[in-house]
């Protein structure tokens, strides 16, 4: 299934996919599935029509044999082509260009080459699509036989113009009964501890995703040791993602401590390292009492904003300095207990 988790009104699209499988999928809670997206249809019968080239024609590339068409479809990245593609490009047309990034059907509107054997050659220089990586959000004992990620449509921009991430937008456009080809990506530093041990999971926007799993997983295993979210988006009305399975999770027990922060509902902007000095004192207590902590989402600014803010709360309520405080989030992480999943 695919649905979208924003609701009317939000600036963002954000899909929730469950992929459902034959057999079970080896993997756990903390690690991601690779995906390798498709071309879209109209993209590449445009190049094909530039360059006039035979779509059914067999060419062998060093990493695949297919048609020229499925080539450009589904193995060859023909988005966003990097500089050292480009000046490739321009070596083969014998045409200077300017340094750039542009995708291939842009590059061949405005540098044409001669014809469809010169395209041939532009063809073999082409990288291979590259997977993306998705964290799971769901938990292998929750979720028999499924796989749920978290895909926000990317957005970008190159030369003023707006542009969309290559992966997201295949994800969020594909129908119910789609087949996705996958597989997983273990992530061993990105583990559950024992059920008995307290956990704090700091995971806004996409980086709830590892969180979902991680107490869907604690839930169906019947862990004992408590659970602490800190979770933020732009709005409440529009981007509070999974906001029924958060509070079920809170009525039920299973999530002991929510704090939610929510950047444009209010004059100030307010970001969940704002939400982890207001709780200084209590996440302290948790953080030496034992607790594992995880942060998940982007890794700048919102990962590094974190680690300043839980340096700041380990030298003040640690009463030690800058030095020793940085040396005691050193320890966490070499004790596994201060992890990261971030991008």
């Amino acid at each position: 299934s695919n649905i979208n988790l924003n609701d009317k009104g939000s600036n963002k699209q954000t899909w929730h996919i469950e992929i459902e499988t034959e057999d079970q999928v080896g993997y756990e809670p903390g690690d991601a599935i690779a995906i390798i997206p498709g071309n879209r249809e109209e993209v590449v019968l445009k190049i094909m029509a530039l360059t006039g080239v035979d779509p059914l024609l067999v060419l062998e590339t060093t990493k695949i044999t297919a048609t020229v068409q499925e080539l450009l479809k589904q193995h060859l990245n023909i988005c966003y082509l990097l500089t050292s593609t480009i000046k490739k490009y321009a070596a083969i047309i014998q045409q200077e260009i300017p340094d750039t990034r542009m995708d291939l059907a842009d590059l061949l509107r405005i540098y044409p080459v001669k014809n469809a054997q010169q395209f041939i050659e532009i063809i073999k220089i082409l990288s291979p699509i590259a997977p993306r990586l998705y964290s799971i959000a769901s938990s292998p004992a929750a979720h028999l036989n499924e796989v749920h990620i978290i895909v926000a449509r990317n957005r970008f921009l190159t030369q003023k113009e707006q542009r969309f991430g290559l992966c997201s937008v295949f994800l969020g456009d594909q129908p119910v009964n789609s087949k996705i080809t996958f597989y997983v990506h273990k992530n061993r530093a990105f583990r559950l501890p024992s059920p008995e041990k307290d956990i704090i999971m700091i995971g806004p926007g996409t980086g709830i995703a590892p969180m979902r799993s991680f107490l869907a997983e604690r839930d169906a295993t019947g862990a004992n040791g408590r659970n602490w979210l800190f979770f933020g988006e732009q709005h409440f009305t529009t981007d509070f993602l999974y906001q029924v399975e958060m509070q079920n999770y809170v009525q039920l027990g299973v999530l002991n401590k929510i704090d939610l922060a929510f950047s444009r509902d209010q004059k100030e902007k307010i970001y969940v390292q704002h939400r982890l000095l207001q709780n200084a004192n209590e996440l302290y207590k948790w953080i030496v009492n034992g607790a594992y902590l995880y942060v998940s989402g982007t890794k700048d600014p919102m990962s590094k904003d974190v680690e300043n803010v839980l340096l700041q709360i380990l030298e003040e309520h640690g009463q030690q300095s800058k030095e020793a405080a940085k040396k005691y989030l050193e320890q966490l992480k070499e004790e596994n207990r201060y992890e990261k999943d971030v991008y």
